[in-house]
């Protein structure tokens, strides 16, 4: 990037953090510094480094004076955060989840988890080590990594062996879809169904609750619906390995987006939906798992859902906004 560029690219990611920290709800302003954002780099690069108080950009210096780019290093200090890589062509998605992060409190940005949930190829943040390195070798490294191999693969033996246990046990149970009546209190998780390749639902990633009710007939699926899950997910052990994985990630993720009320959360296996709702049955919303579902990462998408979840649980179950 040439010299010149460097305060204009640290301006301009200083404006979207100010405007998202004002209101991160999609409001013009808010639009419009994203939009400014994304186009800057659709054409460019940009590595941000903030070490000593010094914010620079592709090694040139960037003076803050300018109250603005004071406040913005002042969100890098809070967030903890050393360096910013941004890749040319970064999309929306990732560049409002770097944003959004930037402007939470200090020490609640989870930047590099919104990247993830993001799919964030095109920018990587790298946080500021204040814990001490000394004691740890190139052997301690690679030592580490072979015993990180040894327990992930003893880890997906025992969800393939759990998968395939809870497939035998249910094989001959058919039991009815559950219906949720906004009164039903809520439990955590449904207990585990064999499921069938999910029926048809609306187009988008998610649909709310508010759709045809249950007594009308499904329309018929098409073809691209039938054959959508790839031939290693059709058996009913590895989609109970894939719904394992989700409604673990819903567990993880849980509090994250419901933990300042009292509510919970329930999977429903055969209709492929999610509901969410307060534990003393006074109200719930629910979202269908997008078309496809089985062929997307089970932690990324338990994230999604419960975003989606909490935004419908504020626009029509009447809960109030986090703070």
């Amino acid at each position: 990037m040439p010299p010149s560029l460097g305060p204009q690219a640290a301006a301009v990611l200083a404006r979207t953090v100010d405007v998202l920290r004002r209101s991160p709800e999609p409001g013009a302003p808010q639009k419009t510094a994203l939009r400014a954002l994304v186009a800057f780099f659709a054409e460019r690069s940009a590595t941000f480094r903030h070490y000593g108080g010094t914010l620079t950009v592709d090694a040139d210096t960037v003076p803050t004076t300018d109250p603005r780019l004071a406040a913005f290093t002042e969100r890098l200090t809070g967030q903890h955060v050393a360096e910013i890589a941004i890749a040319q062509g970064a999309g929306p998605d990732e560049l409002l989840a770097l944003a959004l992060g930037l402007a939470a409190d200090p020490g609640h940005g989870r930047i590099k988890e919104r990247l993830r949930d993001a799919n964030s190829a095109r920018v990587m943040v790298v946080h500021h080590q204040y814990a001490s390195a000394h004691g740890h070798s190139v052997t301690a490294a690679f030592e580490k990594v072979k015993m990180d191999q040894a327990v992930l693969l003893e880890w997906n033996k025992f969800l393939e062996q759990g998968a395939r246990s809870e497939a035998e046990r249910m094989q001959d149970a058919a039991p009815p879809a559950s219906v949720i009546p906004d009164a039903t209190p809520l439990i955590s998780i449904d207990a585990p169904r064999a499921a069938p390749a999910p029926a048809p639902r609306p187009s988008g990633a998610f649909a709310s609750a508010g759709g045809p009710s249950a007594s009308e007939p499904p329309p018929p699926p098409r073809p691209s619906q039938v054959v959508q899950q790839p031939a290693a997910l059709q058996g009913s052990a590895s989609l109970g390995n894939w719904f394992t994985a989700f409604e673990r990630g819903l567990k993880s993720k849980f509090a994250e987006h419901f933990g300042d009320v009292d509510w919970g959360f329930r999977v429903d296996r055969r209709a492929a939906t999610v509901s969410a709702g307060d534990k003393g049955g006074r109200g719930s919303v629910t979202v269908s798992l997008p078309d496809g579902f089985v062929e997307q990462s089970a932690w990324i998408l338990a994230g999604q859902v419960l975003g989606e979840l909490r935004r419908l649980a504020e626009l029509e179950a009447g809960l109030r906004r986090k703070r």
